[in-house]
């Protein structure tokens, strides 16, 4: 018995649209549709918004892959940086990867040649955040001339993130070290796309040559804004069973009581369908791997309600709309509205 994931592609489009219209006319829109959409089903909602995003981005190879078996034929971004597996596959679905230094250029080209094929590539940026990317100056200018000098790669973008956009002077600073770094780039190519921007650079106004967006597209903002979308998704499970606890019974695993008397019902979803272990709303007790009990008097077979706003759960739950989106309908069917 699974639950049900309720998608509405119409309003994705409502969202994507809205950051559409917001770009300048000459800035791309690149979809990420990473983590399989961020739990919305990455094939389906690509290729609701196939004609409004110029490009897509992923985290892994395979990612990339699947996208393409689903049919999407534009550009799509591998946001990680491959290994020597992965490369090969890349090369053969015809993905841009990222380069974070000269040794990954040097595969790529390899492989590509080996392929007889020209791949694109973006370079990764360090701006502060310290994850991956490139750290400086002179290995940027290193990997592009060896990109210039190659018949199979094509030097096509370069770019970064910010790790704090909501931080005015954290901003200008990871800001102006890729001014630094598109400057270094477009020396050796000035038709690159250069791109530092998801969400949150957007909702600030950097938009560069393109923008990567993400959360906003499921109808969720990184921090307060004005900015505003609509959730894409709910999540309802069955209601598999009622019960009447007397003063003191318990209910599901631990030493958990009624202080009186209370009516629950068991809903069909666990902490193995997404969400956490811990009591959260109008829970009874926390919940089991497959069972929720929840204090509300349902009919067997109707349908509860899990999650209609991801912010309201993430904060009971002392974490962030995106976790509980990539989680929630780990063991649900998807049902696309058109």
């Amino acid at each position: 018995m699974k639950n049900i994931a309720e998608i509405d592609l119409n309003i994705l489009r409502e969202n994507a649209l809205k950051v559409k219209n917001t770009l300048p006319k000459n800035t791309k829109f690149c979809a990420v549709v990473k983590a399989n959409a961020y739990g919305h089903g990455s094939v389906p909602c690509a290729n609701a918004i196939y004609s409004i995003a110029d490009r897509f981005a992923v985290c892994l190879v395979e990612e990339g892959v699947e996208l393409r078996l689903g049919g999407i034929d534009k550009d799509i971004l591998v946001l990680i940086p491959a290994n020597n597996f992965d490369i090969k596959m890349a090369v053969k679905y015809r993905l841009t990867l990222t380069v974070d230094s000269l040794r990954s250029a040097i595969l790529i080209e390899r492989e590509s040649r080996a392929q007889k094929t020209v791949t694109k590539v973006h370079i990764k940026v360090n701006t502060g955040m310290n994850r991956n990317g490139v750290d400086s100056l002179e290995e940027i200018k290193r990997i592009a001339e060896f990109t210039e000098n190659s018949e199979y790669l094509l030097l096509d973008g370069v770019y970064s993130h910010y790790g704090m956009p909501e931080d005015d002077k954290i901003l200008k600073q990871a800001t102006d070290r890729f001014l630094l770094a598109i400057n270094a780039v477009k020396g050796y190519n000035d038709k690159v796309t250069a791109h530092i921007s998801a969400s949150g650079g957007f909702i600030k106004g950097q938009y560069f040559d393109m923008v990567r967006i993400g959360i906003l597209l499921y109808g969720y903002k990184p921090f307060k804004c004005d900015f505003n979308v609509k959730p894409v998704m709910n999540i309802k499970a069955p209601v598999i069973g009622t019960r009447k606890l007397g003063i003191g019974e318990r209910a599901l695993y631990g030493d958990f009581k009624a202080d009186k008397p209370t009516d629950i019902s068991l809903i069909r979803y666990g902490y193995a369908d997404g969400l956490f272990r811990k009591n959260v709303f109008g829970q009874f007790n926390n919940r089991c791997m497959d069972i929720t009990a929840v204090t509300e008097r349902k009919a067997v077979g109707e349908f509860y309600t899990v999650m209609e706003n991801a912010d309201l759960l993430a904060e009971k739950y002392g974490t962030i709309s995106y976790e509980i989106l990539c989680s929630a309908a780990n063991r649900a069917e998807r049902v696309y509205i058109n």
